[in-house]
């Protein structure tokens, strides 16, 4: 399980890190679209768990629910999805994936490996 943790700290830290907005008197966004989880402050996650099959699920401070779980993981492909609010992403061992869908998002991932 150690091991399927290590994908769920870049999201976390790039939220704590991002997330002071009450420091620059900027708020969270009521709903996080597209332009505002780019541009905008990131609200900090108050707590989240692990479930049995390495998928996390939590809630931040303002009470935004997010979600970070598998697609797929073997030992060559490690890919997940995280959402929050209107916001959805894949997160790989490759880096961050922006698609449409899993399907999509597999295919990009498998791509850049230079698979065919």
């Amino acid at each position: 399980m150690k091991g399927k943790s290590l994908i769920l700290i870049p999201i976390l830290a790039t939220m704590v890190v991002l997330a002071p907005a009450e420091a620059f008197g900027a708020a969270i966004p009521t709903v996080y679209t597209k332009d505002s989880f780019i541009t905008g402050y990131h609200d900090r996650p108050l707590s989240f768990s692990e479930d049995k099959y390495g998928n996390f699920s939590g809630v931040t401070e303002s009470g935004k629910t997010f979600t970070q779980t598998y697609v797929t993981s073997t030992i060559s492909v490690r890919l997940q999805k995280f959402s929050v609010d209107k916001i959805e992403f894949y997160i790989s061992d490759r880096g961050i994936i922006k698609a449409e869908n899993d399907i999509e998002a597999l295919s990009i991932y498998l791509v850049a490996v230079g698979w065919s």
